[in-house]
């Protein structure tokens, strides 16, 4: 049986190489999937240690603190040559007017401790001096020579307490520490220093950024700053062991020198380490990779259970004569599955051949730009060279049992019957009911996920889990019922296609949809590979279109312009001010409509008794009119009357009836008319450096500001009153280009002794929501079209093996005066009918899933807006069909090839 196994592959080698093209592709994806998991961590294992240079141990506080004396002990063993603190400091340069964030780290004791690489000057010696890394210095513009102004934060004890965590603002990453209030303590250092010298990081993946090198005596000071009791904390130490010495005994040493609250560890089992803890997210994306190879593997066994399926009912006549000869139907099986183990193993090991050859070439692409972290070739480890070899193996074998049953079945009198194909039929009233109960069972979890989530606060982590189940058990309904809805559905397709086309093409079009609803379960299988595939796709871009919407309209709720630039940085008298050079060059941006300046004082509000020292803006109504997105929130402002948000007010204790002033227009008295005015407002009292005044206080929304006035009352109170926001209207016509200038233009204005610009708003929020949407949207959509592609490689094989089961009928029609492009277009609008179709049914299940998985990721972070991505689902629906039209041109041109006489011959 073996030889005629081989006998019969050569004999189909044409119709087995399609389906062994997709399963290539599915082993491809898992061996590319796994290739990228080895090298981000080998990249990460060669940038974690190039951070720690030539150190041979690694010393973390567990419990207890690394000081200057845990330094001093540890040179003082003979077993270590050298050892040096690491810590970081947070902080911003200045040069030439330019800014930047930087990382501020000590100069290495020792060479062997300096993972930085010199390319211009000399690293600083001593607390005058200062280096920067090459990217630092090329967004400063500096050069060697040049004076650097390094600004810190630091506690002043003095000045006041912390705030209510007690403790100082989380520095952002690469940023300078956020600065606190005024009454926070916190106060802004500076240092003018030379630029000695300019470094290349070993790796920006631990460098964390721009970085600046400056003295260990600087960068103790600084960081001792920061600590209530005025000593630095190391967060390691790194030591490099005395000649001779292994780096295990030198650890063992250190170990044994210092107490048990500290972690001691060789270089290699630090790198061991750090290379595990960073490479823990990179290890979920690498199995989630896997998932979508999964998924392609499933699309590509659907792809062989049709081609097996197929290539059986071909085979009757010779398997009906196996049987009359002798053959068992256990050698008939066994036949079958043989045949698909190394059509599996021969496309496996092609598809591993090809993985591995992409993974190099990205390799070899991605090594252009990189500073030398990434390896220069692929690492080939036996699960990278086993798992796609025998997932595809696997996966084809088990894709062939059902084929090798039916195989089975084939009774010995069959070879007395003309070899002539047989309409199928659909599934039993089983089948139906199974579908049905499957679907609604599905549909009920899913549902049960989304009400959780949105009326019972249930757990996102449960009700994702729910929803995921519900969504596999109601797809796989749909799967198992396509076999009842993929030939109606092709055959209504048929009737429109016979409407919209000239009528001398309608007979090509109705004999397409007989063929293809011809083979019902043929013809569902085929159209189910793409339901799958369509499905995960529509539901990526529906759940991506809902959250763009819905982040959209909290961003419209949370901000109230389209655009706001505020200072983001303190001097000794509060918040700094912008200048007029940042606010001319923002009034001046192009895409810029309107721009509203506001001043800012701390002062004292007073009602009844209470009392509240807050932040205070001056808005002038006139200008708020016209950028506000809806000035009715503020039609009530006026000299004499303050706007106060709820929080504010609730501390003030104003009564709901302070309420109104939002909406209409004003009354005689400078109050709002019109519903909720709420009468004349309660009295509250504004007290300052300049004196008190007393005004009307009315509750209203105001975005971010919690309390608003008009400029001349400030003035009134604070004449000291600074310009730190500027609210801006934008006209629409390119947001994110608009954002894109502003932040350039004031950045641009910004000099050394400005205000520090920071540029938000619903516009700009907007525009950063949307980008890491479509990026996040557009690998999922990438790796996803990989299941769609095999799945259109399966309507190519379903029509090639159709073509030649329907030789003869082909001839028939031929012979009877069908010319070659109506036979051509009759294989085109069947591709066409099952493509469009099979997306078509996926699209649906894909809008479903998408809204749901929003509901349940976004329901409780505000109001969901659900969203249809219309261009995207047109643009499903276009490929699929011209995917069909391409998927038919091989088959047409066989079709045609063929004579009618050669056809009709006995075979």
């Amino acid at each position: 049986m073996i030889r005629l196994t081989l006998a019969q592959m050569r004999r189909s080698v044409g119709r087995l190489t399609a389906a062994g093209v997709a399963i290539a592709v599915a082993a491809a994806f898992v061996a590319a999937s796994l290739l990228a998991g080895g090298v981000f961590r080998e990249t990460t294992y060669r940038a974690v240690t190039a951070g720690m240079a030539d150190a041979d141990v690694v010393v973390h506080p567990a419990d207890g603190r690394l000081t200057p004396d845990t330094v001093a002990d540890v040179a003082a063993l003979d077993a270590v040559t050298a050892v040096g603190g690491v810590a970081e400091v947070y902080g911003q340069v200045l040069v030439g007017g330019q800014r930047a964030g930087v990382v501020l780290v000590p100069v290495p004791p020792d060479p062997a401790l300096d993972p930085y690489t010199l390319t211009a000057g000399d690293r600083p010696a001593d607390g005058t001096g200062i280096a920067l890394t090459d990217d630092a210095a090329e967004r400063l513009g500096a050069e060697v020579g040049d004076t650097v102004r390094v600004e810190w934060e630091r506690w002043d004890a003095s000045a006041g307490t912390p705030d209510a965590a007690g403790a100082a603002p989380a520095p952002a990453d690469g940023d300078a520490p956020a600065a606190a209030e005024t009454s926070g303590g916190w106060v802004t250092e500076t240092a003018d220093l030379t630029l000695t010298g300019i470094v290349t990081a070993p790796s920006a993946l631990v460098s964390g950024g721009a970085t600046a090198l400056v003295s260990q005596d600087n960068l103790d000071a600084w960081a001792a700053a920061a600590e209530p009791d005025g000593q630095v904390a190391y967060s390691a130490l790194h030591a490099v062991a005395a000649a001779g010495t292994s780096p295990e005994t030198a650890a063992e040493q250190v170990r044994d020198a210092l107490p048990g609250d500290v972690l001691v560890r060789t270089a290699t089992e630090e790198a061991e380490a750090q290379t595990a803890d960073l490479t823990g997210n990179d290890q979920m994306l690498t199995y989630l990779a896997l998932g979508f190879a999964a998924v392609a593997m499933v699309v590509a066994a659907l792809v062989i259970a049709n081609t097996f399926q197929v290539l059986v009912a071909q085979r009757t006549h010779t398997l009906a004569l196996l049987r009359c000869v002798g053959a068992t139907k256990a050698q008939v099986r066994r036949s079958v599955l043989v045949e698909a183990g190394l059509l599996g193993l021969a496309a496996s090991a092609v598809g591993l051949l090809g993985g591995l050859g992409l993974g190099q070439l990205a390799l070899l692409v991605l090594g252009r730009s990189d500073a030398g972290a990434l390896p220069t070739a692929i690492s080939l480890t036996p699960a990278v060279v086993v798992v796609p070899l025998l997932t595809g193996t696997v996966v084809t074998v088990l894709a062939a049992l059902a084929p090798a049953r039916a195989a089975t079945r084939v009774r010995p009198v069959a070879a007395l019957r003309p070899a002539t194909p047989a309409g199928g039929r659909a599934g039993g009233r089983g089948r139906w009911w199974l579908a049905l109960l499957t679907t609604l069972a599905g549909a009920a979890l899913l549902g049960g996920a989304v009400a959780g989530v949105l009326l019972a606060d249930l757990d996102m982590g449960l009700a994702l889990a729910v929803g995921i189940l519900g969504g596999i058990v109601s797809l796989t309904g749909v799967l198992v019922g396509a076999v009842f809805l993929v030939p109606g559905t092709v055959r209504a397709a048929g009737r429109l296609l016979a409407v919209v086309l000239p009528r001398r093409h309608r007979l090509t079009a109705r004999l397409a949809t007989v063929d293809a609803t011809r083979q019902p379960r043929r013809t569902s299988a085929t159209a189910s590979a793409l339901v799958i595939g369509v499905a995960l796709v529509v539901m990526m871009s529906t759940a991506a279109a809902t959250a763009r919407s819905s982040l959209s309209a909290e961003l419209d709720r949370q901000f109230p312009v389209d655009l706001l630039v505020s200072s983001a940085s303190h001097d000794g008298a509060g918040t700094a001010a912008l200048t007029p050079a940042q606010l001319a060059a923002l009034s001046g941006t192009a895409g810029v409509r309107s721009v509203a300046e506001l001043a800012e004082a701390d002062v004292e509000v007073r009602a009844d008794g209470a009392s509240l020292t807050t932040t205070v803006q001056g808005l002038d109504p006139a200008a708020a009119e016209r950028v506000l997105r809806d000035p009715a929130p503020v039609a009530a402002l006026a000299d004499d009357v303050l706007l106060v948000g709820p929080d504010a007010a609730e501390a003030l204790g104003l009564p709901d009836g302070a309420g109104g002033g939002s909406g209409g227009g004003r009354d005689a008295d400078g109050g709002a008319d019109g519903a909720g005015d709420g009468g004349s407002g309660a009295e509250v009292t504004l007290a300052g450096d300049g004196g008190s005044v007393t005004v009307r206080a009315r509750v209203a929304e105001v975005g971010a500001a919690q309390v608003l006035t008009t400029p001349a009352t400030l003035a009134d109170v604070e004449p000291d009153a600074r310009t730190t926001t500027a609210w801006a209207q934008l006209t629409g016509d390119d947001a994110a280009a608009t954002v894109a200038a502003v932040q350039d233009a004031v950045a641009a204005a910004t000099t050394a002794d400005a205000a520090v610009p920071q540029v938000v708003g619903a516009a700009a929020e907007r525009e950063a929501f949307a980008s890491t949407i479509d990026t996040l949207l557009a690998v999922v959509v990438g790796l996803l079209a990989v299941a769609v592609v095999i799945a259109l490689i399966g309507v190519a094989n379903t029509l090639s093996l159709s073509v030649i089961e329907r030789r003869r009928e082909h001839a028939v029609l031929r012979a009877m005066g069908l010319t070659r492009g109506q036979l051509r277009g009759m294989l085109a609008a069947e591709g066409a009918e099952v493509a469009v179709v099979g997306a078509a049914l996926g699209a649906g299940p894909g809008l479903l899933y998408g809204w749901a998985g929003a509901a349940v990721l976004l329901g409780g972070l505000g109001e969901l807006q659900l969203a249809v991505p219309w261009p995207h689902l047109a643009a499903v629906l276009a490929v699929a069909l011209a995917a069909g039209l391409v998927a038919s041109v091989l088959p047409a041109r066989s079709a045609t090839r063929v004579p009618p006489v050669a056809a009709l011959a006995a075979e």
